[in-house]
């Protein structure tokens, strides 16, 4: 893509991120005071009113606005085919997670996102990840750098998000990861070198991006979707994080897992999870298919 169409790629997926946050802020209120309807999606998690409603104005924006993209987005991909992980890398897609944090969503935990990418081929060129909650939107596009943009009363602050040059020794970092959980190895939470702490905040998209804000100081996942870690995978790049599958690999959002820290504890925890002993018994990827 040339420069000026990520430019404008981005303007108008910030303008539907913060629309599709409208919607769940809509539901949100809602489900203070009401049941909202509940879609079971067996492996693949649970779904809700609040999700199919955003995905459904996201879908129908890009089409209106990009009407020969691709469009690759979690809810509507229950169920149908294999993702097209050999790709052409001229080709154009969203990837579109409505509502990352569905279970925080449904439990009331303000830790829930939107999350918005255009990909070409397996180049992320685009992301937004928005948490209407606390008004947070971290994007970026390629070459353009990161940013998030934060509500404080009634002014917007923007900063450009820049890893530092140092990075804290392990054990006083604050690292996220899904620890005690099916996708990973029950002896990693045991035998995990010392940490400052660990925290778990249920959305992919959002900790990567705080992992680029300095908020958290790594995290790591197996078993994600395209659309759980493209748009945040984009902005730990720009904002020059190492970032990579687990197996050290370049960044794919295609891959299955992530693994995004400042220099040197990137290396420390590839290490880490590279040994036999803390590597998940199995990987696998949900079935998924372009709309």
């Amino acid at each position: 893509m040339k420069k000026t169409e990520r430019a404008e790629a981005l303007a108008f997926t910030l303008k539907v991120a913060r629309e599709a946050g409208g919607v769940l802020q809509t539901y949100a209120r809602e489900l203070f005071s009401r049941p909202i309807r509940i879609i079971d999606k067996g492996a693949s998690g649970l779904a809700s009113e609040a999700d199919l409603r955003a995905e459904e104005m996201v879908i129908a924006k890009i089409r209106r606005r990009y009407p020969h993209h691709g469009i690759l987005a979690e809810e509507d991909s229950h169920g149908k085919g294999p993702a097209r992980l050999q790709r052409d890398p001229k080709e154009l897609t969203w990837l579109i997670d409505p509502l990352d944090g569905t279970n925080n969503f449904l439990n009331g935990l303000p830790f829930y996102c939107v999350s918005l990418a255009l990909v070409e081929g397996h180049e992320v060129q685009v992301g937004v990840v928005h948490n209407p909650l606390t008004g947070e939107t971290f994007y970026a596009s390629r070459g353009g750098g990161a940013f998030l943009e934060r509500k404080f009363g009634g002014k917007r602050l923007i900063k450009r998000l820049r890893a530092p040059q140092r990075s804290s020794p392990l054990r006083e970092c604050l690292i996220s990861t899904n620890l005690g959980s099916k996708r990973h190895n029950a002896h990693l939470i045991r035998r995990f070198p010392e940490v400052r702490a660990f925290r778990r905040l249920g959305s992919a998209a959002l900790e990567l991006s705080y992992v680029a804000g300095g908020i958290l100081d790594a995290y790591w996942e197996y078993n994600l979707q395209p659309w759980d870690v493209a748009a945040g995978g984009l902005i730990c790049q720009e904002a020059q994080l190492r970032i990579s599958d687990l197996q050290g690999r370049a960044f794919d959002p295609f891959s299955l897992g992530v693994l995004a820290a400042r220099a040197p504890l990137y290396d420390d925890l590839l290490e880490i999870l590279q040994a036999k002993s803390f590597q998940p018994t199995k990987l696998t990827r949900v079935s998924t298919s372009l709309v």
